[in-house]
């Protein structure tokens, strides 16, 4: 084979290896590609799942606090405190849904955060209707604040530190790279009524 028949085999041979490797490239790219769109598909959804559990809970929570402040009032009104509770059930329905979002996207200590939060805002909603039965059924709404109110502050505080045990998760999962993020330790506390 002469010299110049050689260099063209090498020529016909370095290019079918150079398309070869494109090729690859190029399959490899797409793969990469197609991995990091699904990443970011999940953290969308993650972000949208989290975004209306928290708002759905804090609302409850907020809501929750705003009927244990109406007891205290010189203008107690059975009838709004009644249409208070109804609300509060009717959001209770909304809370489930979005606690469950949360499940399914994970992962689980943020799901256990959401569960924890919904559940201490349903027992500070219990104590309320608990108050409010009371009172509906004779007992001295003054007498029931003054005994009874230090419980109602203890459960506002437990239930504010669940709510924002469950946003530091959330930040947590969504923004890993940033520092200083702690989540902080739920306590255990017995819950009285």
């Amino acid at each position: 084979m002469d010299s110049a028949t050689l260099l063209g085999v090498v020529g016909i041979s370095g290019t079918l290896l150079g398309t070869v490797v494109g090729a690859l490239g190029t399959l490899g790219s797409a793969a990469v590609t197609n991995r990091g769109q699904s990443a970011v598909e999940e953290q969308k959804a993650r972000r949208q799942a989290y975004s209306v559990c928290s708002t759905a809970l804090m609302v409850r929570r907020d809501d929750a606090i705003a009927l244990m402040e109406a007891f205290r009032d010189d203008g107690f009104d059975q009838a709004a405190v009644q249409a208070q509770l109804q609300s509060l059930d009717e959001q209770r329905a909304a809370v489930a849904r979005a606690v469950g979002a949360v499940a399914v996207e994970g992962p689980s200590m943020v799901a256990l955060a959401a569960e924890q939060a919904a559940g201490g805002i349903g027992v500070m909603v219990g104590r309320m209707r608990d108050w409010a039965a009371a009172v509906d059924g004779g007992r001295d709404r003054e007498e029931l604040v003054s005994s009874q109110f230090q419980f109602g502050r203890e459960n506002e505080d437990i239930v504010r530190q669940q709510v924002e045990t469950f946003s530091v998760a959330c930040r947590k999962v969504l923004h890993p790279a940033e520092p200083g993020f702690l989540i902080p330790r739920p306590r255990r506390r017995f819950w009285r009524r």
